[in-house]
């Protein structure tokens, strides 16, 4: 808060008043009046009584520009964090089935291939160099109960393991690895528990192909 105080012109004439009066030595007045007497002409000079309260509301208005700047909030660095951490939560990670299938379709000898085995959808990719080969599999398959969808992978030199079977229950996005690279993929009906060789109905039959 300023300690600057203005006075009224009633307020500085009561100052005035309220000063003792000084009667001036007998020898100034002749000194005074001798150069009066000599026509030397005296100009008065009225000064203004008011100048100084504007140097006084300088300060005052310039400290009130200095709190007002310090003010102002910092909107835009909190605007921006806020926006980073929304760009963050987009990103969302792969799962390992989804790491495992992307990796083998960077290999330059990738063969892939799609089957439907009554209702469950199968994405099949396979890379002789890595020696790796799997399935992306969506979907349910429509089948008699009890029973369920085995997926055989052949391999180049023909022979075939199981990769395991898929339930009637749905699936999405749920990866299937074979056991080293395949060169065909074959699905049939069997028990849900599966068996050690085809003996069902064949749902699905691919052959692989080279992506180049």
């Amino acid at each position: 808060m300023s300690n600057t105080h203005e006075f009224s012109d009633e307020t500085f004439d009561d100052f005035l008043d309220s000063l003792p009066e000084v009667e001036p030595p007998a020898r100034m007045k002749d000194a005074v009046f001798a150069e009066l007497d000599g026509g030397e002409a005296a100009e008065v000079i009225e000064l203004p009584r008011r100048r100084w309260r504007t140097f006084v509301a300088v300060p005052a208005a310039a400290a009130v520009l200095v709190v007002g700047m310090v003010a102002v909030p910092p909107l835009l660095q909190s605007d921006d964090s806020q926006n980073q951490t929304s760009d963050s939560a987009r990103v969302e990670a792969e799962s390992p089935g989804e790491k495992s299938m992307h990796a083998i379709m960077g290999a330059e000898d990738l063969m892939q291939g799609n089957a439907d085995a009554s209702g469950a959808q199968l994405d099949i990719v396979s890379s002789a160099s890595m020696e790796k080969s799997g399935a992306m599999v969506d979907g349910q398959p429509q089948l008699a109960d009890g029973m369920g969808a085995q997926v055989w992978a052949v391999s180049a030199d023909g022979g075939m393991a199981s990769a395991g079977v898929i339930g009637q229950d749905p699936h999405d996005g749920v990866w299937m690895p074979f056991d080293g690279a395949a060169v065909k993929v074959m699905v049939t009906e069997e028990p849900a528990g599966g068996s050690e060789q085809p003996t069902g109905r064949t749902l699905a039959t691919v052959t692989l192909a080279s992506a180049g």
